[in-house]
């Protein structure tokens, strides 16, 4: 079949597929897991390859090799990757990490790596050297993306000025105004171009011209429902990429017991009660300010506090509120009253699909979206991190609880809405047809 002057030949044996999480982040590394362990499944041959980071293991759980690389927070100080593991401002961490001279030499050791493998894709989340290694090494890529970080989001019109951005002159001016400054800055953004295009003129690959064109891949597969997402299929986003929510759900399943039981205990306590979980690469000072202010509260607080601090670390709390390193999160959020939560991608379907309501604070550009997704369906309150207050947490506590009834019903009619297939076995299926198709000049 001829399109556009090329012929598609089908192949019907499956690709042998290399794997490349950021496996420094939770929310990056189980989708990949799962979409991996949904394709071996399938009878697919996986690798993972690896810049190192504390998920590595999550892939030899599942059977699979793990290639390692170098480390890609390697070259930064120790302040650096405090700020990287810390949450820092997306911009910050991206140009500290991908320095002309980390780029370079990630890119010629993925190079090999790939080659010697002699996989047939590689699919990747937030690995940004691998658009330059990945065509140089002549084999496609596929990133796993968030659909609140593609371009016609940007375009829809549903994009909001980041937090981040804000200050006292931008609180000054037109909501309208500003989402529009919003929109042209991310599509035009050419943070880490100039660096990328030299090192990709070296290897004779096609220079970028957007910072957009650095993150997206030969095929961008997207893990989110697209009617809660609030945009339309594209060409360079057809349908068939929306592969739907990937959920962590009991993925920790040797502690899910022994957590279940402290739960249920804690939440025999009478009164309200509230799941608190700031993700794997949150922002530690926001996490105790939050523990802080519902400590002088009586609700009943589980606070997840994951990579933010050690157990040797945690504040001293009333009995009220208990602490965990991993909850099963969907399950919890079932048990509870309400969540307070950032805005990764895993943790706010979770939410979702648990039909509860919670209060939102974005750490990222990426998590501003997905809470947004969430204030539409008017099952959210959404709060700044920049801006921060204890009384302005105790107010939308109480905002929710005062009409909790109403709240309630909006969560709850937003879980039946949403798609019900698993997004990893969706996107197993669609890596076999992208792997299948070899494209002849």
């Amino acid at each position: 079949m001829n399109q556009k002057g090329i012929e598609i030949k089908q192949n019907t044996e499956k690709p042998f597929i290399g794997f490349f999480p950021c496996f420094y982040s939770m929310g990056e590394t189980i989708p990949l897991i799962k979409i991996a362990k949904s394709y071996m499944n399938l009878g697919g041959k996986a690798v993972f390859f690896s810049h190192r980071g504390k998920y590595e293991y999550l892939a030899e759980d599942i059977g699979c090799r793990v290639v390692r690389l170098n480390d890609i927070l390697e070259g930064l100080s120790d302040e650096g990757k405090e700020m990287f593991k810390g949450g820092a401002s997306l911009s910050k961490t991206i140009i500290n990490i991908y320095s002309k001279e980390n780029t370079e030499k990630s890119v010629s050791e993925e190079i090999n790596a790939f080659t010697n493998a002699g996989i047939d894709l590689i699919v990747s989340s937030f690995n940004l050297t691998c658009s330059i290694s990945s065509r140089a090494a002549k084999i496609p890529s596929v990133v796993i993306a968030s659909g609140t970080t593609i371009p016609s989001y940007y375009e829809s019109g549903l994009l909001t000025f980041p937090d981040g951005m804000e200050n006292f002159f931008t609180k000054r001016i037109p909501s309208s105004i500003k989402n529009e400054i919003a929109k042209w800055l991310l599509l035009k953004n050419k943070m880490l171009v100039r660096n990328f295009n030299k090192i990709a003129k070296k290897y004779q690959v096609q220079p970028f011209k957007y910072f957009n064109d650095i993150v997206l891949g030969d095929h961008t597969l997207i893990c989110d429902d697209i009617k809660f997402l609030g945009i339309n299929p594209s060409e360079q986003f057809p349908i068939e990429n929306f592969i739907g929510p990937i959920i962590g759900g009991d993925f920790f399943q040797g502690q899910k017991k022994k957590i279940d039981s402290d739960i249920e205990n804690h939440l025999k306590r009478p009164g309200k009660s509230i799941v608190m979980l700031m993700g794997s690469t949150g922002v530690k000072n926001l996490f105790l300010k939050i523990v802080e202010t519902l400590n002088q509260t009586n609700y009943n607080v589980i606070a997840v506090y994951t990579n933010l601090l050690d157990k040797d670390s945690l504040p001293k709390t009333n009995e009220n509120i208990l602490f965990k390193e991993y909850v099963p999160f969907y399950e919890v959020s079932k048990m509870v009253d309400l969540a307070i939560i950032h805005g990764g991608r895993g943790t706010i379907y979770e939410l979702a699909y648990s039909g509860k309501p919670a209060i939102c604070i974005p750490l990222f550009l990426e998590h501003q979206g997905n809470i947004d997704n969430l204030v539409r369906n008017n099952s959210a309150i959404r709060l700044s991190e920049k801006f921060f207050k204890p009384e302005k947490l105790l107010e939308s506590i109480n905002k929710i609880f005062s009409d909790y009834d109403t709240y309630l019903n909006n969560a709850q009619n937003l879980a039946k809405k949403l798609q019900k297939e698993n997004g990893e076995e969706k996107a197993a299926k669609r890596l076999v047809e992208i792997g299948q198709l070899k494209h002849v000049k």
